[in-house]
């Protein structure tokens, strides 16, 4: 008997309306460089996510229509958000790509300047042969910069401040560091550290 064909693999990746990323950078950045900032960040995370081996799709979800314009650009599926908050966006996504037979979902920020396709196919890869849910720690350890579950065990979405414990408590959950994920962009401390070097940006 022919063994089943393996249930489909996604990248979800939520995305604020554009004219209102990165708030917490006001103070060294105007409001162009910030949605410019979050822009090319996204169109990062989109072209490294579209290299990653194993990956069968990857969605969007926003509630902003510029944003569903650079998903036509990239080939990424957009996703209408209907909820307002982070955790009722993801869950409305993941109900989503249920529909599209989803078997796999790895949720991934649209503000990791770093990201590298290879550590997302490290995870999906330890995801695939454990069944486990991984929890990607950020820098300080304290918040989640990734989360890849089995649709079966769908986790409670609790993005947001010490977030990282609050997903380890989910069920067959485990710490799963990656160096590529680890640093986001949220304080102008975090644009220091990048390094101005790395963007396209100015400070202005």
């Amino acid at each position: 008997m022919t063994p089943p064909a393996p249930s489909p693999t996604w990248a979800l990746v939520p995305v604020k309306c554009l004219d209102a990323a990165k708030s917490r950078l006001a103070p060294c950045l105007s409001p162009a460089a910030r949605r410019g900032l979050q822009t090319e960040m996204l169109a990062h995370v989109l072209d490294e996510l579209a290299a990653t081996p194993g990956l069968d799709g990857v969605a969007v979800v926003s509630a902003d229509p510029d944003v569903a314009a650079i998903c036509r650009r990239s080939g990424a599926r957009f996703i209408a958000e209907t909820a307002v908050g982070l955790n009722p966006a993801l869950g409305r996504g993941t109900a989503a790509l249920t529909l599209f037979g989803a078997g796999l979902i790895a949720v991934v920020p649209a503000d990791l300047p770093e990201l590298a396709a290879r550590d997302v196919a490290a995870a999906l890869d330890d995801a695939r042969a454990t069944g486990d849910t991984l929890v990607v720690p950020d820098l300080a350890g304290t918040g989640t910069n990734g989360l890849v579950f089995p649709v079966a065990r769908t986790p409670r979405f609790a993005f947001g401040p010490e977030s990282f414990h609050r997903h380890l408590s989910e069920p067959g959950a485990r710490p799963f560091p990656l160096a590529s994920l680890a640093r986001d962009l949220d304080r102008p401390d975090d644009l220091v550290a990048l390094g101005r070097h790395a963007l396209s940006l100015e400070t202005v």
